[in-house]
């Protein structure tokens, strides 16, 4: 007699959310997945939509002024008020089985978990691999609504051969070779205060450090004690993102501080910790592996980026009820003795403030 699908449906259900601890290596891609990390420990939910909006004011209408005795006012009202637009993406995968692997290992319990295991594995370590790989990636061109915006496109390098620190990240460098400055439905060129902080560097050393702490104290702004920060408050970490080279250059100008250094002795705001991390104000430098020999998309200058990310500005949204969600094991007639599962969900990056969000250290691009 025959096994019915159905049976089999609930087998697989029944097994999956408790599977015990399997033993066997993985040969992952990424030494770290920070964007899968943040996306499970940073990330808001919100309700659908057809995008993620947010409201922003980036200048006073200019009514404040010191005036004599008996001088006139002439009341007026500006419009201040800019909407920030950012589509969802939706991204996901899926992990399949025969009947025939099924049935030929329902009777071992250990062969059954370890063949579910090992294939829901596989599916989803495509999909980190994908979310980590366009987090740290602008979208191809200024209309791809297919991929997230990656902390390139809100936190832009300088422009070609410009090498002038300051609020000046206006031009975001597209994966598909172009440019433009609409971040997010506003028009950087046009908006002063909706540009990112960026500098470049030449080698790791101390001026490398000068430029790093300039960097660190003009992004961070605060609302006057007269009024109430309208902005919501907000709990995240801030966090420093680099390749290999710089953030074992990095270890090493520590070295050169202190070759005394333990633990997570402080040498001066620079210390190292047991895990081989480095801090630079106290912050942890994490290596990426996708800024490994990163070059720019249009002048392919090697730019060697530092990024400094406040997750308080910069946030990852997902769709609530729609993010990791795992179907039920389904077949269909073209595979009719194949069971499927698919993983879905909805999400994008929101920059909410880019002068306070971070900034980005580079090499110089030349044209």
């Amino acid at each position: 007699m025959g096994v019915k699908n159905a049976d089999l449906v609930d087998l697989i259900e029944t097994t999956l959310p408790d599977l015990p601890k399997q033993n066997f290596e993985v040969a992952w891609t990424n030494q770290n997945y920070e964007a899968c990390r943040i996306y499970q420990e940073d990330r808001m939910e919100i309700d659908g939509g057809t995008s993620i909006k947010r409201k922003l004011m980036l200048n006073p209408t200019g009514n404040a002024r010191y005036r004599r005795l008996f001088d006139t006012d002439e009341p007026a009202v500006g419009d201040v008020m800019y909407e920030i637009d950012v589509p969802w993406t939706q991204v996901g995968t899926h992990y399949s089985w025969d009947k025939v692997e099924i049935l030929r290992n329902k009777n071992s319990a250990k062969g059954f978990i370890r063949l579910l295991e090992t294939r829901r594995i596989d599916g989803l370590w495509s999909l980190a691999d994908l979310i980590e790989d366009r987090f740290w990636k602008a979208p191809d061109s200024a209309t791809d609504d297919l991929n997230p915006y990656g902390v390139p496109y809100y936190l832009n390098m300088l422009d070609d051969d410009s090498t002038t620190a300051g609020f000046s990240g206006k031009t975001i460098r597209y994966e598909g070779g172009t440019t433009g400055t609409v971040c997010a439905g506003l028009d950087a060129n046009t908006e002063t205060k909706w540009k990112n902080y960026a500098a470049t560097y030449t080698k790791i050393d101390n001026a490398f450090l000068k430029t790093f702490r300039t960097a660190f104290i003009k992004t961070k702004f605060k609302a006057p004690i007269i009024l109430n920060d309208p902005s919501s408050p907000y709990n995240a970490a801030k966090r420093i993102y680099s390749d290999a080279d710089v953030a074992v250059e990095l270890q090493d100008l520590a070295d050169a501080k202190d070759d005394n250094h333990s633990g997570k002795d402080v040498l001066g705001n620079l210390r190292m910790d047991d895990g081989g991390l480095v801090y630079i104000n106290r912050l942890p430098v994490i290596y990426i592996s996708q800024l490994d020999d990163v070059t720019d998309p249009v002048q392919s200058s090697a730019t060697a980026p530092l990024y400094c990310v406040d997750f308080t500005k910069f946030i990852p949204y997902v769709q609530d009820g729609f993010w990791m969600e795992e179907s039920e094991p389904m077949t269909d007639r073209g595979q009719h003795t194949t069971f499927t599962i698919f993983l879905d969900g909805s999400h994008n990056n929101l920059c909410i403030n880019r002068r306070t969000a971070g900034f980005v250290v580079h090499k110089p691009i030349t044209s």
